[in-house]
């Protein structure tokens, strides 16, 4: 039988109450002890679940790559980054470097993705390319980090569809960037560190 449980949280000053299919097993692989006693930090939903709704086009094995950022002033996510998650799912090391989905084409992911491959091989790793680090994750995740110029640059040698990325307002903010390519869409990260 399907369960389906509805919590709520605070994301960036909007109230958000969402419904969702709760798994037993996978409840258990994606969530921690500590979180499951004392809760969550931004509402009641588990970390995973207000994850999987910010970077809906991610497989959870991707959506391991962000976290939420937190404030405890407000009691609210603000977003969510790129990097290492605590036992509620929010940043370890907060950047203040939020993520954006700004396309959901597969011609740009693909680009990307492609570009990547290229570049990393056929293996899990990661090198840098004319100021551009590009880091291919386990799970299938291309990640492109550097300045906004060096990204642009890079972009651009691979193809217009994946150069339309740094037009979002996202990008255009922030020094450092890094690039997301998943699946069938781009995140773009970027901020004040």
């Amino acid at each position: 039988m399907v369960e389906t449980r509805t919590c709520g949280f605070k994301l960036a000053g909007e109230d958000k109450r969402i419904s969702y299919v709760y798994d037993e097993d996978y409840h258990a692989e994606n969530s921690t002890f500590r979180e499951n006693m004392l809760g969550s930090k931004g509402g009641d939903c588990p970390s995973y679940v207000t994850i999987a709704y910010a970077a809906p086009d991610a497989t959870s094995a991707q959506q391991k790559l962000f976290c939420l950022s937190y404030d405890k002033t407000t009691e609210q996510y603000l977003g969510f980054e790129e990097g290492a998650q605590n036992a509620y799912g929010l940043c370890k090391q907060p950047k203040r470097s939020f993520c954006e989905r700004v396309n959901a084409s597969t011609t740009a992911a693909t680009s990307i993705a492609g570009f990547g491959s290229g570049v990393v091989g056929s293996a899990v790793g990661s090198t840098n390319v004319a100021g551009v680090s590009v880091v291919a994750h386990s799970s299938g995740a291309y990640i492109l980090t550097g300045t906004s110029g060096y990204i642009a640059g890079t972009l651009g040698t691979i193809g217009t569809s994946a150069l339309a990325v740094l037009t979002a307002p996202a990008t255009i903010a922030g020094a450092a960037v890094s690039v997301v390519a998943l699946g069938g869409a781009v995140y773009v990260c970027s901020g004040t560190n």
